[in-house]
């Protein structure tokens, strides 16, 4: 089953002005096994907040080239581009995600539970993302799933034509709003968008 890690962070000055400061420590991992391809971008919204995703046959795949020596070397070149938390997430999902990340404009959302209500947000999600893999703009499929790390949250990634693609989506009115207030019930999101760039091997 793919397995995509989700990262995101308070970016540097340096990561504003070199967003490819990326390239080196991802010139690392390019050849691991196991790896099929990485993406980083600044977040359109407040252009403070950084995403890297890496997407692996498996959630052991990348497991095992954590614990790589190697591996340090990764952290250390990401550094410079940090200055703050960095909070990353894996999920499993079903599909192939390169759709969605290779769009104009992704979307992620961290769903972060109240009071521990996956059971009651599973079926919801799932509802979501099929109205959002027939939503008008959509790049599907979308990948979602809940966070290996932390069971409090589920991640979600959507491929759009546009953020306004996106919006429109979920507009009152629409099925997917209905579906939205029906997860603000039992999670908070937090929401924002990305022009991501692919790492090329």
């Amino acid at each position: 089953m793919p397995s995509i890690q989700i990262a995101h962070f308070p970016v540097s000055d340096t990561f504003v002005s070199n967003p490819d400061i990326f390239k080196a420590p991802l010139d690392i991992i390019k050849g691991a096994e196991g790896h099929k391809g990485s993406y980083y971008g600044l977040q359109i919204e407040d252009k403070k907040t950084g995403y890297f995703v890496s997407v692996w046959d498996s959630y052991e795949a990348h497991q095992k080239v954590i614990k790589d020596p190697n591996y340090a070397g990764i952290i250390e070149a990401l550094k410079p581009a940090v200055s703050g938390p960095f909070e990353r997430h894996h999920i499993n999902v079903s599909s192939d995600p390169t759709a969605a990340l290779t769009a104009p404009a992704v979307e992620f959302v961290v769903f972060t539970l109240k009071d521990g209500a996956a059971d009651k947000l599973t079926p919801l999600m799932e509802e979501l993302g099929a109205g959002a893999d027939t939503a008008a703009g959509a790049h599907p499929p979308c990948a979602w799933g809940q966070s290996v790390e932390d069971k409090n949250k589920f991640l979600l990634v959507i491929g759009w034509d546009t953020v306004q693609a996106h919006w429109d989506a979920v507009k009152e009115g629409t099925a997917l709003h209905g579906i939205v207030v029906k997860i603000k019930e039992f999670a908070d999101l937090w929401i924002g968008h990305s022009h991501m760039k692919k790492h090329e091997v």
